[in-house]
């Protein structure tokens, strides 16, 4: 078997962007990349670690399911009423917003459980917060874990002025003048070899319409593809990088390190290549792969800003899209980023079966990577 045709049976194995009707000639089928009978429990799956291709042909597997399904909403209710907190899901496998909090003074009940919602649901919001200082943010991030600079353990992104007072709280501003969102896909600074755990989000000023911030499940994005495909990229490394730079390689199959969950861990933000292959056949699976991430609503919520909204993202389990639709309007967001705790956890890995850690690359030198570019 030649390498070209190598490449076209992966492809073609998942089945990935291909005409499924015979009506449809370009491969696009509804708001899906791709789809198949079972696709309406996939996300369901993910949700308890299931198998949805099982599910959609096993009527007892399926019912197990279910009742799992049930029995987990259930414990988590029950452990955030026990800290006088309720949710408001935005959908069923990520996003919630939390009800009962003042993340100026929370208790360790409080903070417990929302520590273990953050890991379930991968992005938590919280609204009325904005009376909340600076040294208050900050505080409320270290309940959770660590907290570092701006970019995490680099100070900045690119060549600009920071403040000196709270290093540790990025400022996020838009004007008429001076129009901002990161509106791309990402998760954050994956151009680094040790990217931050997570952020903390706190709109101190939010546009009367627009400026939404969309994220997406990265566990439901690895347990959605097509076996055959999974196969072929466990083990792999991608490489990451700014401004089409090669500084790092991360495994594409990301391994939680509290949750032991695999997610899909290649953005178009920062995601130059696939270590390994060529340039081309690089591009095309990646276009393929980006296809179905981000054009998949059931694997994605979406959130209403108001002045004194707070999120707080897991980049180990999500990844998210500001959208930059509210000019000429103003905005300000500050947020505060965490960093594990565990100097082990901190940097990507894959797990493989034997429970052996397999990590990226960096490609150049601590000191390099810690420049603005």
């Amino acid at each position: 078997m030649t390498r070209q045709q190598a490449m076209e049976d992966i492809f073609k194995a998942r089945g990935m962007n291909q005409a499924k009707r015979d009506q449809r000639a370009d491969g696009w089928i509804g708001g899906r990349a791709d789809t198949w009978t079972g696709h309406y429990k996939e996300v369901p799956a993910s949700r308890v670690s299931a198998d949805a291709r099982r599910m959609a042909g096993d009527s007892d597997y399926n019912a197990k399911v279910a009742e799992s399904i049930r029995s987990a909403d259930a414990a988590i209710d029950d452990s955030l009423a026990i800290a006088g907190l309720s949710i408001e899901p935005l959908c069923p496998s990520i996003g919630v917003i939390v009800h009962g909090v003042d993340l100026a003074d929370p208790s360790d009940a409080q903070i417990d459980a929302i520590r273990e919602l953050y890991l379930v649901r991968k992005v938590v919001f919280f609204r009325d917060q904005g009376h909340i200082t600076r040294e208050e943010h900050i505080t409320f991030g270290q309940h959770i874990s660590d907290t570092g600079y701006a970019y995490g353990r680099q100070h900045s992104l690119a060549r600009r002025e920071l403040p000196n007072e709270h290093p540790e709280i990025l400022r996020l501003y838009a004007s008429e003048a001076h129009p901002f969102a990161a509106s791309n896909w990402h998760s954050d600074v994956t151009w680094s070899n040790r990217p931050p755990l997570g952020s903390i989000l706190l709109a101190r000023k939010s546009p009367p319409v627009g400026g939404d911030t969309v994220f997406v499940d990265a566990y439901a994005l690895w347990d959605a593809l097509d076996p055959v495909l999974k196969r072929f990229l466990e083990g792999r490394t991608a490489m990451h990088g700014r401004g089409g730079r090669n500084e790092v390689t991360h495994p594409i199959c990301r391994t939680h390190p509290v949750t032991r969950r695999k997610a899909l861990y290649v953005n178009p933000t920062f995601t130059n290549s696939i270590t390994g292959m060529a340039p081309d056949e690089s591009a095309r699976l990646l276009s393929d792969l980006y296809a179905k991430m981000y054009s998949t609503p059931e694997y994605q919520c979406r959130f209403r800003w108001q002045e004194g909204s707070v999120a707080m993202w897991d980049n180990r389990s999500c990844q998210h899209y500001a959208v930059g639709d509210f000019w000429p309007h103003d905005r300000e967001m500050e947020r505060v980023t965490l960093l594990d705790r565990s100097a082990d956890d901190e940097i990507p890995f894959w797990e493989d079966a034997d429970g052996i850690r397999h990590f990226g690359e960096l490609l150049t030198s601590e000191e390099e990577i810690s420049k603005p570019v």
